[in-house]
Order: C-alpha cells, then structure tokens, then sequence
C-alpha cells in the first residue's frame, strides 16, 4: 500500500488548489501510521462483508512529471500483488473491484492507470461512493461496470490549464478555446451588421468595397483588444489539450468491444469534453446513463444503501489524502510481503514513519514520453 506518507507525497507539494479541493495543502500533510491503520482496517471490514478483490484508489492523480505519479505507484501495488502481466492477457476469472475517491488531476497518469489495470483484469467493477471527477472520470471508464451512488458523480472532461489572465490560477481549456471561438463570431457578426447598415443607410450610392472596408476596419478595433493576450500557441494547446481528452475517452471506450459503434463512442466523447457548461457539472447515474456508456459496453448501476455507507467509511478513514492500496485482506498480505522484499533490497522506506519529511526530499524526475502531462483537476 501507498499512501500520501510515502515518498511520492511530493508530488502535491507543486500542485495548485483546484475548485475540487479548496484545502489542497490538507494533502500535503503525511499520513500518520495510525492513520494508515486505521485505513487498512476500515477496508478491510468493507472487503470482507463485500466479498472479492477490493482495491482503493483515493486522492488526486499525479503524473511521473510530478516526482513519482499515481500511475507508477500502482503499477508497482499492481506487480507486487499479481506479478508481472501474462503474455496472454488477464485472467479470465479475476476480478478487481475498485473504490474510487478523486478530485482529478493527471490525465496521462489516469489512462495509464485504465491500461495498467486492463492489463490484470477484464471484469472491473468501479465503486464512487463520492467523487471521480475530471481525469478520475477517465479512469472509471475503464471499467465493465460503474456503481454511483445518489451522491456519486462524474465530471466533464474539459482540461484545466493556466488562466491566461492570472498563471497562478486555473482554468477550463474549454472556457478558454470557447472565448476566442466567441470573440472570431462577435467579430464577424459585427462586420455583417455592419455593411448591412450601411447598404440601407447609404442606399446604395457607396461601392461594397469601400462599405466592406469600412465595416471590417471597424470590426478589427472592436476585437483586437480582446485577442491581444492570446498567442497562437496558447489557442493552439487548448485546442490540442481538449483533443487529448477526447482521445483517451474514445480509446478506453473502443476498446470494451470487438465490434465498437464508433458514432457513438464519438458523441460520447465530445459530450464529456465539448457539451456540458462548466467543470464543476455533476454527471450523476441518470446523467451517465442519458449520455449513453450502457450502450457502448459500461453498465451504470446503482449502488445500494449498505455499499455506500460502508464504503463512505473507507473514504472517510483517508482523510482526504492520497493513498493506493489493496483492502482485502489476501492481497493486503501480497502487498506488505512484496513492500518488505523491496524495502530488505533498496534500503528505502516502507511506512510512512521511515519517510522523510517533505522539505528533506529531493525530487526525482523522470523522462517520460507520453506528450504534454496535462493537469486536470
């Protein structure tokens, strides 16, 4: 198991709050061994009544940009517990049950999460009792089921970059791409307006040549000013960041399927990047279903009272900070047995006790080649 008392926690430190997490530096903080304990056994009392395999991904997702990500962390909990992947494809009766609670955040680290785990199982069940928003979203559509509760949401998968207004803050791409794509109509529509008022006005007595120059002198003056901050290689990366999302959508969803229904797929997608109003929109398990994931291979179902209550604990118990782990208690055992083995050969930490603190970290970075890590929130 790892959790934010490890040594990736740095990762976090370089984040900014997202308007999923206004007390963002709460995850800076490391889990106490208590705490750990208190998670591994609240999981494992949700395991054993549950039944099955039962995994916890909680937290934000970070990237291998970002010190060690989320995706590495479970690669690692992943290999110690199953082994290294067959050359033939998952087991055919394992089944992984996975309690998600996330705000977002990395969209590479999210669907190399989904591929990681596609890679041990073909029956994942995904549980969000609370929250699996932005690139968490992502990573729930990697699952043959998704359990919502009442309160369970999704969100759309527009990507958060800087605001050009104020680097330190973020904001949607979408908002961003929509703006230009607005003030390019205003403008347009302007000079249209324009040459029109002026045929009737000057009854035809003027040529259209000088009416047009007129008109689009006019236009230009009205939006250069509001097109004046923007560069071409920010317009050009909102545009690209939003096509990787809607990419990755496509690609876990095709993949459900010998035969995808590729229109489908493709208005699904564009929907969770393009077609709700703003970030924060609540995708619940009525939404889910209307935007159509049963009919490309995801069942949306709803969770039960009991589940959510039990479930809610587990989440509770993280105390809004990251952690990866298994909660039933066989693969608990792996897991410890394989964190030992690696500790007995590196010499590193296992618990959170053995880890430094974070000002005494050094980050280690990685050359990563999977393009521009994105952050979502």
């Amino acid at each position: 198991m790892t959790s934010a008392g490890s040594q990736y926690e740095g990762a976090f430190a370089e984040e900014s709050p997202s308007a999923f997490s206004p007390d963002a530096q709460e995850g800076t903080r490391e889990l106490t061994r208590a705490e750990c304990r208190a998670v591994v056994a609240q999981g494992a009392r949700f395991a054993k009544h549950a039944g099955g395999i039962w995994l916890l991904i909680a937290g934000k997702l970070t990237s291998d940009n970002d010190v060690v990500g989320t995706d590495s962390r479970l690669r690692d909990v992943l290999r110690g517990v199953f082994g290294y992947p067959g050359v033939d494809g998952p087991e055919p009766h394992l089944g992984i049950n996975l309690l998600l609670d996330s705000p977002g955040g990395s969209l590479d680290s999210a669907y190399a999460m989904a591929l990681y785990l596609s890679a041990y199982t073909n029956h994942l069940r995904v549980f969000v009792p609370g929250q699996a928003k932005s690139a968490s979203t992502l990573l729930a559509l990697g699952g043959e089921e998704l359990h919502l509760s009442a309160f369970g949401e999704l969100g759309p998968l527009d990507t958060q970059v800087h605001d050009p207004r104020n680097p330190a803050n973020r904001v949607s791409a979408l908002d961003c791409f929509q703006s230009v794509d607005y003030v390019r109509r205003f403008g347009r529509n302007t000079m249209d307006d324009l040459v029109n008022g002026l045929i009737l006005t000057t009854q035809r007595k003027i040529a259209a040549d000088v009416l047009l120059d007129k008109a689009s002198g006019f236009a230009l003056g009205a939006v250069q000013p509001m097109l004046a901050s923007v560069g071409a290689l920010d317009f050009g990366g909102w545009g690209r960041s939003l096509m990787i999302g809607e990419h990755y959508t496509r690609k876990l969803l095709a993949d459900k399927s010998a035969e995808p229904d590729m229109e489908r797929i493709k208005t699904i997608a564009n929907q969770l990047v393009y077609g709700y109003t703003h970030h924060l929109f609540p995708i619940d398990v009525h939404e889910a279903r209307r935007i159509g994931l049963p009919d490309v291979g995801l069942a949306v179902k709803f969770m039960d009272g009991d589940t959510y209550k039990r479930a809610d604990r587990v989440i509770q118990s993280c105390r809004g900070r990251s952690y990866i782990g298994f909660l039933s208690k066989r693969e608990q055992r792996r897991e410890k047995k394989s964190a030992d083995v690696a500790r007995r050969r590196t010499g590193g930490p296992r618990r959170p006790s053995d880890v430094p603190a974070l000002s005494d970290r050094r980050p280690q970075r990685t050359d990563r080649a999977q393009g521009m890590a994105f952050p979502w929130y």
